[in-house]
């Protein structure tokens, strides 16, 4: 059980890991490229990123980032951790020049995510482990940051369209795609007026972490039923 939650929870990091850094960059209108995204995303995560597309307008507060994809840490052998199909930000533009940056929507469609073992290690909690310590080299504050640190008020986060696909001893060596449930967070840093992309990443990726543990294990509840099943009929 324990083994199961880390890999899960892991899952979670690899997804937030995007997201964070989509926010951290929000802030930056220089940064707001797609050669921005890819230099930034390895320091953060700690692997590569790459990115099919990006449009965004400062101007009128919309934007989007496609295709965006994270490889795996030395020693993997699967293509990739993660992929990414939108993601889509809505934010008060007026409020770019502030500490307190305002976010209306931010939506996260089509996340497959992926996660192979190495020495009771996957890559996910690997990649985890990248995102927590370059949070904490840098105290939740955004990348090349220089001043005070800036913060957000997400009035509704959405993460749809999602699958796991689980493929270790917990499988038997096998790979299930396991659909997520649609998650929705509201308010996220009201209450304090304000959180740093750190803060935001933590509370998504608890979040995160519950949805994929209750989906994974109802499918391997699942899997292992029909296994029994498969079994007794061998024997009528």
């Amino acid at each position: 059980m324990r083994t199961r939650n880390i890999v899960l929870a892991a899952g979670g990091a690899a997804l937030l890991a995007a997201i964070g850094g989509a926010l951290w960059l929000a802030f930056s209108l220089d940064s707001l490229v797609k050669s921005a995204i890819e230099r930034y995303g390895p320091e953060i995560t700690g692997v590569s990123v790459n990115v099919g597309a990006v449009n965004l307008s400062p101007r009128d507060g919309h934007g989007s980032i496609k295709s965006l994809r994270l490889g795996n840490p030395k020693g993997y052998k699967t293509a990739r951790a993660l992929a990414l199909g939108e993601i889509s930000i809505v934010l008060d533009p007026m409020t770019l020049g502030s500490d307190v940056i305002r976010i209306r929507e931010i939506i996260v469609s089509g996340a497959d995510i992926t996660y192979e073992q190495l020495n009771n290690v996957t890559n996910l909690e690997a990649i985890q482990r990248n995102v927590e310590a370059y949070t904490r080299s840098i105290g939740g504050g955004q990348p090349g940051a220089g001043g005070p640190q800036k913060k957000m008020i997400i009035d509704s986060l959405v993460i749809r369209s999602s699958k796991v696909n689980l493929n270790s001893a917990l499988t038997a060596g096998g790979t299930m795609s396991v659909a997520l449930p649609d998650l929705h967070l509201r308010d996220i840093g009201k209450r304090s007026n304000g959180a740093t992309a750190g803060e935001v990443t933590r509370q998504v990726i608890s979040a995160l972490a519950a949805s994929v543990t209750r989906a994974a294990a109802s499918g391997l509840k699942k899997s292992a039923g029909g296994a029994a099943d498969s079994v007794r009929g061998l024997f009528r």
